[in-house]
This record gives structure tokens, sequence and C-alpha cells, in this order.
């Protein structure tokens, strides 16, 4: 038996997918692989920004 990463099955409107395609295709990814991908790109901004908002906040309650 294989371990598997779990699946999702998602509806994409028709040029969503279209562009999918296109940037996998030239990305050399599969779309899931291009889909992980883009969500990763979008977790690691999400915790720079976290961490820059912190550092925002801790700099302003020690004035």
């Amino acid at each position: 038996m294989t371990v598997r990463d779990p699946q999702i099955h998602i509806r994409l409107e028709p040029i969503v997918k279209d562009f999918l395609q296109r940037r996998a295709k030239q990305q050399k990814r599969t779309m899931g692989a291009h889909i992980s991908f883009l969500l990763r790109q979008e977790m690691e901004k999400e915790k720079t920004e976290e961490a820059m908002l912190a550092g925002q906040t801790s700099s302003v309650s020690n004035q």
C-alpha cells in the first residue's frame, strides 16, 4: 500500500482551468502540484504578514 496525500475535488470556471493548465505546463508541474505551489506561496505570505504585524504590535507596546 502506498501513502497518498489527501485529495479534494474542485470545480473551476473554464477560464480559470485554462489559465491553471497553461501556467502548470509553463512551470513543468501537474495542475495539482501547481495549485499546491500557489497555496504554499500564499501561506508563506500570510505568515510573513502576521510576523510583521506582531513586530509592529510589540514595538508600539514598548513605547
